[in-house]
């Protein structure tokens, strides 16, 4: 007869009220994977599971506990790195390594939960690890049973964190998510690094394609059938040939929906072309590069907006912001932004005297009018039947308040 998994836990330590015990047990999967060694291969309700060494605790998309696995021989570390403590400590007797368990405010990781949630969290678990030694490979969701008799645990409070508690934002250091090309010799000692390389810059390469021409489905059925064709690793120094399928697949989830949702490098990014400092504060670096953004956009879109007007004046289209929007591929409120384009003539009318006055406002004794500047004027020669009628000549420009005596003086026929 198959055991309920809401059946209460047959290990006593998980039914002490109040002990972050208790939690462990409430927040795993009702069926758990569990085993005598890493792999977890059972399934089993949770109510067995805990007798297990090791079992499952976070449930399907849904992140409960921070786990970091600690290969050397000191679990008080978080005192030296000035962490709060851990809820529970779980040490191995025989090698000193340890999984420190820290309870932390549900964070959901479903496909249809929000990102951000997520990549503060693995920012925050990122730089925890860095500060305890823990290891960075390690993602769970297996770890030792707590209150098991092959480990010695150690329950320091039953309290929750919020993330903010454990590592504020401030001092999170920022990641860039892809630099260069892979370097598979750094990972040449794990096949899932190796394999995780291969498979993401191959995702790198072909999610515009998609993203243009196929959909997200086939994004992951292409990135799938890459990652199988690159799980052999027989011949090399690892003991055994292939991974398994089930961690085949966990590592193109990973990689195939942070490219489809993050990854834009193919496409329009151009970083370094500021040349901005390499030691300005990232915060400068942003705002700089914002308004350098704003800029470019503004004016690619003003570029836009003035061949549409200029193409519908030249096909005799009323300039209406419905028009030019459609003309130029923009919304119409993007174009009402710029409505002063609309009202283009066809010369550039300055105003001489505010612009004279503009320019002279610093300098003194000017007298700001608008002054007649005279220009030199060719007067054709004028020839008839072998003869000059008028000779050509040069003649300067008067204002028509000028007497018409000189102007008369000046067009006489007469050259003696």
């Amino acid at each position: 007869m198959a055991t309920s998994p809401n059946k209460r836990p047959e290990n006593e330590a998980f039914s002490k009220p109040g002990s972050s015990l208790i939690r462990v047990f409430n927040e795993a999967p009702y069926l758990c994977r569990c085993s005598d060694n890493k792999t977890a291969a059972y399934v089993k309700p949770r109510a067995n599971a805990v007798n297990w060494p090791y079992m499952q605790v976070n449930r399907r998309n849904v992140v409960s506990w921070l786990v970091f696995d600690l290969d050397h021989s000191n679990p008080m570390i978080w005192e030296d790195a000035a962490l709060p403590p851990p809820n529970l400590i779980v040490r191995n007797p025989k090698t000193s390594s340890a999984h420190l368990f820290y309870a932390i405010t549900p964070v959901l990781t479903g496909p249809n939960a929000r990102q951000k949630p997520i990549d503060f969290m693995k920012a925050v678990y990122r730089s925890m690890a860095q500060k305890l030694g823990a290891d960075l490979a390690y993602s769970g969701p297996v770890a030792k049973t707590p209150g098991h008799p092959w480990w010695e645990t150690s329950e320091l409070h039953n309290g929750e964190y919020s993330l903010s508690e454990l590592q504020p934002a401030g001092e999170l250091e920022y990641m860039p998510p892809w630099r260069g090309a892979p370097n598979l010799e750094i990972v040449s000692h794990s096949r899932h690094c190796t394999l995780f390389e291969q498979v993401r810059f191959f995702a790198y390469a072909i999610v515009q394609e998609e993203r243009q021409r196929g959909s997200e489905s086939s994004f992951i059925r292409r990135v799938e059938q890459y990652a199988r064709s690159k799980n052999r690793f027989s011949g090399r120094h690892y003991k055994s040939g292939k991974l398994r399928q089930s961690q085949v697949r966990a590592t193109v989830k990973s990689i195939t929906r942070w490219t489809w949702t993050k990854y834009y490098g193919a496409a329009d990014c151009a970083r370094g072309t500021m040349l901005l400092n390499p030691e300005m504060p990232l915060a400068d670096k942003q705002s700089l590069a914002a308004k350098h953004t704003h800029k470019t956009r503004t004016r690619k879109t003003e570029k836009k907006i003035r061949t549409a007007v200029s193409n519908l004046k030249a096909q005799g289209v009323e300039l209406t912001q419905k028009a030019v929007a459609e003309a130029a591929g923009l919304s119409r409120q993007t174009v009402a932004k710029h409505k002063h384009l609309l009202n283009v003539t066809g010369r550039n009318v300055v105003d001489f005297l505010s612009e004279k006055r503009r320019l002279n406002a610093r300098k003194s004794n000017v007298k700001n009018a608008v002054y007649q500047i005279t220009a030199l004027l060719v007067v054709p020669a004028l020839y008839d039947r072998g003869c000059y009628l008028v000779p050509e000549r040069t003649l300067r420009t008067v204002p028509p308040s000028a007497t018409r005596m000189r102007l008369r003086d000046s067009l006489d026929p007469d050259t003696s």
